[in-house]
């Protein structure tokens, strides 16, 4: 059974684009950019060729009343040029030369690294992740070109596809890459619901029933999904009050989400300039995830610390975690713990405390120029 005129003319549309983007390649492969008229040039050339192609092939069929034949020429177009780009990117991830992360971002600090260069980093760091990636693209790809496999090709690609998308769209690749990935998704996609009829017959088709239960049986499986219910009622419920409902506690941890660098110090009194050998803190990364805070001190050394803060007399303590970020905050070392109340004022965070036996008087000033991620809330 045919598609209707509306999604046929959907399809040439995404057949339109994917023709289109075949010739792009292919011309800037051969011709290259040499200059920005010729390039120009190319392109409009490739999408009026497409755009006639396509046009041409609706209203052949159409006169001759033979949608089938626009179904097969849609689908059959979109899944070879799928196939063939596929490959095209999936060779190279196998073989290790597409993630090539850039030496200058590897020789930058974190926040001036820009999103693209941290993708690439992400996904070119191991080798077998990124050889993963290719075969789960190239071997679909060559499915795709079989008429017994490529549906089954084509919804193992969806995810591949749509992953694809996701990382152009939120990690700003730019180029061709972006406008690519787009249009094979929609490829994918259309291949998939070109057999919209039996998708739905099949789904009709399943039986999930079993033999109606009876007796204590019955009573002790309608108690445990209630049970499952309410935990999973209950898991929602932790993780989205805190979006909502905001404690003072976490006001106030929030207010103290940042980076804090040591300006002044004084120890016993006297004003103190500690040593590099100095056991005290110097740079303190307050997390917006409480388990991931860490400290430096100044003798260059990083450590886990626990940050607990009294929502009734400001009081602070700082406890290095020996367990490590993440792990059980029980595992702290007291011996070296910072103990005392503190008052925010603007950027400044100063602390009264005792470490180490020595009073101490700490004043840190909050770097502005990192932000914790912030979501919609």
């Amino acid at each position: 059974m045919a598609l209707n005129r509306t999604e046929q003319n959907l399809g040439a549309f995404i057949s339109f684009w994917a023709i289109a983007l075949l010739l792009v390649y292919v011309s800037l492969s051969l011709l290259g950019v040499n200059s920005e008229a010729t390039m120009l040039t190319t392109l409009g050339i490739d999408f009026l060729c497409s755009l006639c192609i396509c046009l041409l092939v609706l209203w052949k069929y159409r006169k001759a009343h033979n949608p089938l034949m626009i179904d097969y020429l849609n689908v059959g177009t979109q899944r070879y040029i799928l196939a063939i780009l596929m490959a095209l990117y999936g060779i190279d991830k196998i073989l290790g030369n597409f993630f090539d992360y850039q030496l200058f971002a590897l020789d930058s600090k974190l926040a001036d690294v820009s999103e693209f260069q941290l993708t690439w980093f992400f996904y070119g760091k191991n080798h077998w992740q990124e050889m993963f990636t290719g075969i789960m693209e190239f071997v679909p790809g060559l499915f795709l070109l079989s008429r017994r496999t490529y549906y089954a090709a084509a919804i193992i690609l969806l995810p591949v596809t749509a992953q694809v998308f996701l990382l152009n769209l939120f990690f700003k690749i730019g180029g061709i890459t972006f406008p690519a990935a787009i249009i094979l998704l929609a490829c994918n996609l259309y291949i998939i619901f070109s057999q919209k009829e039996k998708i739905i017959l099949f789904f009709k088709s399943l039986d999930f029933s079993i033999q109606p239960l009876t007796g204590k049986t019955k009573i002790i499986v309608r108690t445990l999904k209630g049970i499952g219910f309410f935990l999973l009622f209950l898991v929602i419920f932790a993780k989205v009050k805190p979006a909502f409902f905001t404690s003072p506690y976490q006001k106030m941890y929030r207010g103290l989400v940042g980076v804090y660098t040591l300006k002044e110090m004084k120890r016993n009194g006297t004003e103190y300039i500690p040593a590099g050998n100095s056991p005290y803190y110097k740079d303190l990364y307050i997390e917006k995830q409480d388990r991931w805070n860490i400290l430096r001190r100044f003798d260059g050394k990083a450590e886990a610390f626990i940050l607990r803060i009294n929502t009734q007399n400001d009081s602070i303590g700082l406890y290095i975690n020996k367990g490590g970020t993440g792990d059980d905050p029980r595992i702290i070392d007291s011996a070296t713990a910072l103990k005392g109340v503190y008052k925010k004022e603007g950027n400044s965070l100063t602390i009264n405390a005792v470490q180490l036996q020595d009073t101490l008087q700490l004043v840190y000033e909050k770097q502005g120029r990192l932000k914790a991620k912030t979501w919609f809330w």
